[in-house]
Parts: C-alpha cells; structure tokens; sequence
C-alpha cells in the first residue's frame, strides 16, 4: 500500500470514529434533556359527523334439506350504536348505562323470538356477570368475554334513569345468589357457552 492511501485510510478511520463520539455524545445529552423534561398532553377524542353509528350485524345462511342449492334460509341479526359527535366528559357514564338499557331489551326480544326466555336469560347473565371474580375475567373464550362486556355494568355509582330499567341493576348486584336456581326458565348460562 502507498503512503497516500495509508493516509486517506487513517483519515477516513479518524472521521468515523470523531463522528460516532459526536453521535454518542449527542444521544446522551439528548437522553437527559428527555428524562428532564415532563411530557403533558391533553386527552384525545375521536368524534364523528352528527347521526353517524356503528353497526354489528350477523348474517346466518342455511341451505335447506331437499335442495341446498337451489334454496336457503337466512336468519340476520343486527344491533346498532349511535357515534359520538361531540365531547362531554360526564356523558360517558351516562352513555355506559343509556346503551345497554337499549340493548337488553333488543337482546330480551332476540332470545324469545328464538324460544327461550329472554327476559330470564338476560337476568340471568347480568346476574352471572355481576358475580364473576376479577380473577376469571380473561380466562374464557372469546364469546364468553364478549358476552362478559356486554353484561358486566360499571361500578361507578351511577343507575338507570327510568323506573323499568333499574331492575337491571338490582340483578347485577346480587352477590350471593344462584343466578340458575333464581332464573329457572333459562338453562343456558354465558360462561358455558361452547363457541
């Protein structure tokens, strides 16, 4: 090798090692300004144009026995949540409660126009998941945590408005009671669903 490219070999190393001190350097100092500083950011909300909502639908299609191509049934169930389009931070609460005293009815009337006893069902989970220990939630299956949310009611103090829906929360109170033996007409319990 010549003396030249010994020279622009040794400079060459010289500038990548002053550059990676630099580098280090400046990572550091960074670091601390960082680890100085106390970041603060205000809550954030996600809105939506004025009567938007959110739908959940389940199509069930069935090809019927004497000719499954020619002919099926289909049965749909649909459920349906209007969207905020402004910011209230007291609203929440209100929300939690206002969405499911819509929602059970529709879940009462969904159950018995399939044969069972909505109105005991509905009861019944509501009972079983005011029940469950905050040990077993996470542990079940899909289903069973999804029902799990939709049943379970905040406790946060707050109650149903109207006189018809407070029986809601009466049921998801009762602490030592079998849910099974007091809602007899409903023979299917939430928890042990097989999906």
């Amino acid at each position: 090798m010549t003396n030249e490219k010994r020279y622009i070999v040794i400079i060459l190393a010289t500038c990548i090692s002053m550059t990676m001190a630099l580098v280090t350097d400046n990572n550091t100092i960074m670091e601390s300004v960082v680890k100085e500083k106390i970041l603060s950011r205000q809550k954030r909300y996600l809105t939506f144009p004025e009567g938007s909502n959110l739908q959940l639908v389940y199509c069930l299609t069935i090809g019927t026995f004497p000719r499954p191509a020619d002919m099926v049934v289909g049965m749909t169930i649909a459920l349906a949540w209007q969207l905020p389009s402004k910011i209230d931070k007291k609203i929440t609460t209100l929300l939690h409660r206002q969405s499911r005293s819509i929602a059970f009815p529709k879940i009462e009337a969904f159950l018995q126009s399939i044969g069972l006893d909505g109105k005991s069902c509905v009861m019944r989970a509501l009972c079983e998941a005011g029940q469950r220990k905050d040990t077993d939630v996470g542990k079940g299956t899909f289903i069973q945590e999804l029902l799990h949310s939709i049943f379970r009611l905040r406790n946060d103090g707050t109650k149903f408005e109207k006189q018809k829906h407070k029986i809601y929360d009466y049921v998801h109170n009762l602490k030592n009671n079998n849910c099974a033996e007091e809602y007899p007409t409903c023979q299917h319990s939430i928890y042990e669903l097989d999906f």
